[in-house]
């Protein structure tokens, strides 16, 4: 297996990552839509250097861990904190892990471990490997295409979070919890990727797209592209000679 496709294996299981300070055991879980709206505050009192930490991650978690290290204490004692409304406002265990952290963990491995959390997001990289990109981009052109030939079709809403991700969540059958404390936002954004959609379209419209987007015209580099054309406009009573 390749390390994105680990990294799918490890969305899918919702694996922790596990690691220790001193005699103490501790697991960095997968984030969750709640785990990031409260973590926000943190995350921008960090004055992040994004193009540094792109290019040189480990810079710019030195320099967090040496200036903001109560901070950058705090963040990790919410990354620690497992997944459910109970754990992620038990304020008094995660004080006490933020306190912890800062009296025992060095300037190294709190980069470390800022590394971690900071560049664990991968969803972007796993929409492109399993092509839903691509499918978002067909889904599009034909939602155009339907949008322009329905002109007695109107769609309202879905200008924000509630309608764009909770609601079709719910709609899929997923709890309030699971959507907000239990399931991690990268797995929640792929099931939402992925969802099989099917649209029905007339004849013509299905001819006004490309084969690649389910349509019916052709590639030029086809040998058969010429008999397909005349066939084509054939329908259309057109002859081509």
């Amino acid at each position: 297996m390749t390390d994105i496709e680990y990294t799918l294996a490890d969305v899918i299981i919702e694996r922790p990552q596990d690691f220790k300070v001193g005699r103490k055991s501790f697991k960095l879980y997968p984030v969750t839509l709640a785990k990031m709206f409260l973590l926000k505050r943190q995350v921008d009192g960090l004055e992040l250097n994004t193009d540094i930490l792109k290019v040189n991650p480990y810079l710019e978690a030195i320099r967090l861990a040496k200036e903001k290290r109560e901070v950058c204490c705090h963040i990790l004692a919410y990354h620690t904190a497992p997944n459910s409304y109970k754990e992620l406002f038990n304020t008094q265990a995660i004080v006490i892990r933020k306190n912890y952290f800062i009296k025992n963990l060095s300037e190294e491995d709190i980069a470390s471990l800022m590394i971690l959390v900071l560049t664990a997001d991968k969803t972007d990289e796993l929409i492109k490997h399993l092509g839903l990109d691509t499918e978002r981009e067909r889904l599009a052109k034909v939602m155009e295409l339907k949008r322009k030939s329905d002109k007695n079709s109107i769609t309202f809403n879905g200008v924000s979070l509630f309608g764009t991700f909770i609601g079709q969540l719910k709609e899929m059958g997923y709890s309030d919890n699971e959507i907000l404390y239990e399931k991690s936002y990268t797995f929640l954004r792929l099931m939402l990727a992925d969802k099989v959609v099917s649209i029905i379209l007339t004849d013509e419209e299905r001819q006004s797209l490309y084969d690649g987007d389910g349509g019916t015209l052709m590639d030029a580099n086809d040998p058969t592209a010429t008999d397909k054309i005349r066939d084509y406009f054939a329908q259309k009573g057109i002859s081509i000679e």
